[in-house]
């Protein structure tokens, strides 16, 4: 009969792993999945789907069961299938968990009632072609010769698990790359879900190692490549070597093999233990020791996957029954040499470990360097007057944003910048091609202000001004007057003055110019009053006015600090009010020298357009 379970096994060991739990619930049955003649099939047929490390699986699969069918072994009859039980499976991959659809995982079919389906899903967390090892129970009637058969059967079946094709199977890294100081966090793929055969080897490439799941951050200071390897095992319980002592049990002396005369045994017994598992499937039977009170059986590397275990030790007679010396539990939860005893009898038996599954990658930390902190210069210098400028600048090759104190500044990213009369705290953001920043040192610049604009009038034929505190330059026809320094000055020819007041700083502010006539030694005014240009500052567009006393050949004239005219107009006799606007709007940004022409007489005065 053996024939007819293995199909059912190779159902059953699509839907098992070692810790089975219910997981993954909801599976759909394929009412579609039968074939003629009736006989046990799965739907999709024998294997699954191949998985991949670190990539969630899930698949449904439905199975039929017809509750009648043929056999052609031992000889060629029907059968009924009374029920499928699976027992016990080792092997599958670590990561995978089940849920079929019944609740204690045993199958009574029936007429309209043949199909069943399970669900595996989870991550699987290794690589490898797995070969898993199913334990089941199936109980069938012969119709042609009555009875009902039951039969314990094993096989397996095998579940590829590629690689993850995304790239690091075995950690992760919170942030590979970054500038230098980096510090990063790793994280295992396979965690341990707090199991103690879970081990973990770490090498940072810093100089650091660690055997922690969760290791503490780390930190690479300096620029470089840092390649990190680490190893996750998972381990599993063995059992490497049993001793035994029969001590005071006579439970073997008596028998045919072992006779007693008169209270003493003849002979001492022949040892032999059995393992089985949690499902009572024996496991292990140990070879024998012959005719001996004591027994070890060393290297033995018994794979125990599904915990509690129990060993039983006998004597083996080839003629009356085998006697039961004594049956123990071994659950194993640590490595070491663990006791037992009872009935008379004692031993040890000593846990190890294997390594089931390992996984190895490596991957790289880089880290980038930073640029240098950049001195900043100005020229000409760090403090200069009002409406004058200085250029910052530092070294070229970065990508640069400018500050001033914590403002930045629009449109300031090349490695200079030019500040007119705006003091404060400069400071530039430096970056590199890989996003890495550093600041440069604050840079104090002060606009030192200007002296107030000077006036002066007229007194016979002095010049008078009030501006203390001052040095003072007083000008004639744009020259200056030698010795002519202080706050009067005597005009002695007809001409265009003004006078320049200087700052301790050095920084410099004109008054107007006036056109001054000296008649008979006698300084008088040219016969213009109230001449005034405004706004002044301006963008280009500004209006001249000004009062002529009495007639005279009148022409306008502005010409920059070149002495190159841009603007000119001939008005010719004219007296009265004089009041027009100029549009000088297509001029560059600077400072003109605007000529009122009267008669043989000129007056001067500076417009700024800005």
């Amino acid at each position: 009969m053996k024939k007819i379970y293995t199909l059912f096994l190779a159902i059953a060991s699509l839907f098992i792993m070692e810790n089975a739990y219910a997981q993954c619930p909801g599976c759909v049955v394929n009412t579609s999945c039968v074939i003629t003649p009736a006989y046990p099939t799965t739907c999709p047929a024998d294997s699954m789907p191949e998985g991949f490390v670190g990539q969630a699986y899930s698949e449904d699969i439905t199975f039929y069961m017809p509750t009648v069918f043929q056999v052609t072994s031992p000889v060629t009859q029907n059968v009924t299938l009374n029920s499928l039980q699976i027992l016990n499976v080792s092997g599958l991959p670590s990561g995978l968990n089940w849920q079929t659809n019944s609740a204690n995982n045993t199958y009574t079919p029936s007429p309209g009632n043949e199909h069943g389906c399970a669900r595996v899903c989870g991550t699987p967390q290794f690589p490898g072609t797995y070969t898993v090892i199913v334990y089941f129970q199936v109980t069938v009637t012969p119709q042609s010769i009555g009875g009902v058969t039951t039969q314990n059967e094993s096989t397996t079946i095998i579940l590829k698990i590629n690689p993850n094709p995304s790239g690091n199977a075995a950690f992760t890294i919170a942030n590979p790359q970054g500038c230098a100081p980096h510090a990063t966090s790793f994280s295992p793929v396979i965690p341990s879900n707090g199991n103690p055969l879970y081990t973990y080897s770490w090498d940072f490439g810093n100089g650091n190692t660690s055997t922690l799941e969760n290791p503490p951050v780390q930190n690479y200071p300096n620029a470089g490549n840092y390649l990190v390897t680490q190893t996750t095992n998972v381990l599993e319980y063995r059992l490497t070597n049993v001793s035994f002592n029969v001590g005071s049990n006579t439970n073997w002396c008596g028998d045919v093999e072992e006779p007693s005369f008169f209270g003493n045994c003849t002979g001492s017994p022949d040892l032999v233990f059995e393992l089985r598992d949690n499902s009572s499937v024996i496991v292990h039977t140990s070879n024998e020791i012959s005719n001996s009170m004591t027994a070890t059986w060393s290297n033995l590397n018994i794979p125990l996957p599904n915990a509690p275990y129990t060993i039983q030790f006998w004597d083996i007679d080839a003629v009356s029954q085998n006697d039961n010396l004594g049956i123990f539990t071994i659950n194993p939860t640590a490595t070491g040499t663990f006791n037992f005893s009872g009935g008379g009898v004692s031993g040890t038996y000593t846990i190890g470990t294997a390594i089931i599954n390992s996984v190895t990658d490596s991957d790289t930390v880089v880290v980038y360097g930073v640029p240098p902190v950049l001195s900043i210069t100005a020229s000409p210098n760090d403090s200069v007057c009002e409406n004058q400028s200085i250029t910052l600048s530092v070294p070229a090759g970065y990508v640069y944003q400018w500050y001033k104190d914590t403002t930045a500044l629009f449109n300031a990213t090349d490695s200079f910048i030019v500040v007119t009369n705006n003091s404060g705290n400069y400071w530039v953001k430096v970056s590199n091609q890989f996003g890495c920043v550093t600041n440069s040192q604050t840079f104090d610049i002060v606009f030192v202000e200007n002296p107030p604009k000077p006036t002066f009038w007229i007194i016979g034929n002095t010049l008078n001004t009030n501006m203390n505190g001052f040095g003072l330059q007083w000008y004639y026809n744009g020259n200056a007057i030698n010795g002519a320094t202080g706050l009067t000055h005597t005009a002695s020819n007809s001409g265009n003055y003004h006078i320049i007041a200087t700052n301790s700083f050095g920084c410099t502010t004109s008054s107007d110019t006036i056109l001054i006539t000296v008649i008979n030694g006698i300084a008088e005014d040219l016969p213009v009053k109230d001449i005034s240009m405004y706004p002044n500052p301006n963008n280009g567009m500004f209006n001249l006015a000004f009062e002529l006393i009495t007639e005279a050949n009148l022409n306008i004239m502005v010409a920059d600090m070149l002495g190159k005219v841009v603007y000119e107009e001939h008005v010719g006799n004219y007296s009265g009010s004089y009041n027009k606007q100029l549009d000088l709007t297509h001029l560059q940004k600077g400072i003109y020298l605007v000529n009122v022409q009267v008669g043989n007489e000129r007056i001067n005065k500076r417009i700024i357009i800005q």
